[in-house]
């Protein structure tokens, strides 16, 4: 019965070995002017041009809806405008990967 347990508790150890490996010791300071800083799940990170935003900026009700009154162009198609941390964000809502990052005005 030990060996079922230690087993169990081994595959649970390297399920989270790839959510381990992903976090980082970055601050917010660390970001750079063209980068966007935020905490999803207790893990805060810089995310730029090219990089795949958390899921939740790619659902519709994160959308900006008055992308125009706000000086922004309007968005690719399938993707979107979202505010992170500040800062303007057009996120693909297919494959979450952040397409610009513009500072609010």
């Amino acid at each position: 019965m030990r060996n079922k347990t230690s087993a169990a508790a081994l595959a649970a150890l390297l399920c989270l070995t790839p959510l381990l490996a992903q976090a980082t010791d970055e601050k917010k300071s660390d970001c750079k002017p063209d980068a966007v800083w935020t905490d999803f799940l207790g893990h805060g990170r810089c995310y730029t041009h090219g990089d795949k935003a958390p899921d939740p900026y790619t659902r519709d009700d994160t959308a900006i809806r008055d992308w125009k009154a706000k000086g922004l162009p309007a968005p690719e198609d399938n993707a979107q405008w979202v505010e992170i941390s500040g800062k303007y964000v057009m996120v693909n809502r297919e494959n979450a990967v952040i397409k610009e990052i513009r500072d609010q005005k």
